[in-house]
């Protein structure tokens, strides 16, 4: 049996977590079929309409209900990241770096990821700071440097991003 999961519950899910487990976790209890009616499709259909209007936000908001739909949805997340990034949306950089990361919608690749990651913490993204992080604490794409780590969690952290503060150690 699938459970249909709020988009504001997956939104904050997927902003902590910046793991594919989660996309997995979605992927099996989200209606996320393309035969499946969409119970947020006027939700979505009302951030489209903003993106289509250069409202930033709408992009980044519409990027994140597909990608939340699954796999079946990546390429039209990526789309609406892209449209947010062209709109200098500063997490709509950390979103688009996450696909890039992740090889969702596009082959992987952690450099590209880097750079989306560097561009949203440059417009003081505090999510792409966590992710700047992240790479540098495992040395993907990256030489492993904690130092460095440490530093963009901190900066994470004190734009106010949760998970930052306790990966700082």
């Amino acid at each position: 049996m699938k459970v249909l999961i709020p988009a504001t519950l997956a939104a904050l899910a997927l902003t902590l977590s910046g793991c594919s487990t989660y996309h997995r976790f979605v992927d099996y209890f989200s209606s996320s079929s393309p035969a499946t009616p969409y119970a947020q499709q006027a939700e979505l259909d009302q951030h489209i309409k903003g993106c289509e209007s250069q409202q930033e936000e709408a992009c980044l908001a519409a990027g994140t209900m597909y990608e939340l739909r699954g796999s079946d949805y990546y390429s039209q997340a990526l789309r609406y990241y892209q449209l947010g990034t062209g709109l200098k949306q500063p997490a709509a950089y950390s979103a688009l770096g996450h696909m890039f990361e992740n090889g969702y919608a596009v082959p992987q690749d952690l450099t590209r990821a880097r750079e989306l990651y560097q561009q949203g913490a440059d417009l003081g993204d505090a999510t792409s700071y966590l992710y700047l992080s992240n790479l540098y604490r495992y040395g993907r794409g990256v030489d492993k440097n904690l130092p460095k780590a440490r530093q963009y969690a901190s900066l994470a952290c004190k734009k106010g991003n949760v998970m930052a503060c306790s990966s700082r150690r």
